[in-house]
């Protein structure tokens, strides 16, 4: 028996890879998961320098209050402003000495902020110092 196929012609062979409408697509999703990456990548390079600046303002708060701390003398009631630099970051320390209902001991309010932006505190933190050993 012969068999007759019913398509007597030959179909063209399909060529290999891609045609340029599929490139241009890949090549947009690429671009776009690139700039997605890049916004990400700044923001938090943003985040990180705020945070290391929130800390190192921390830091210097919590050394001024030490210093008061360990002289052991009760600082004068009022306010004083004065450079408190921690690493390459120049900061400002702001302490406001009030009474407290003990006599022995008085409030300590510390605000650190950049030089740049006093206005704008970092760091905050509140003590008390005792004439006492």
């Amino acid at each position: 028996m012969n068999f007759v196929p019913v398509f007597s012609e030959k179909l063209p062979e399909r060529e290999c890879g891609f045609t340029l409408v599929e490139v241009l697509v890949a090549l947009v999703i690429v671009a776009l998961v690139l700039a997605a990456s890049l916004r990400a990548t700044g923001v938090l390079t943003t985040t990180q320098q705020s945070l290391r600046a929130s800390t190192m303002a921390a830091w210097s708060a919590d050394n001024r209050l030490a210093e008061l701390r360990l002289a052991h003398v009760l600082p004068p009631l009022g306010r004083t402003e004065s450079p408190c630099p921690q690493a390459d970051l120049l900061l400002t320390c702001l302490v406001e000495v009030s009474a407290s209902p003990n006599p022995a001991m008085n409030r300590i309010d510390v605000w650190v902020g950049l030089q740049s932006e006093p206005e704008h505190s970092l760091a905050y933190r509140i003590g008390f110092v005792s004439a006492l050993p």
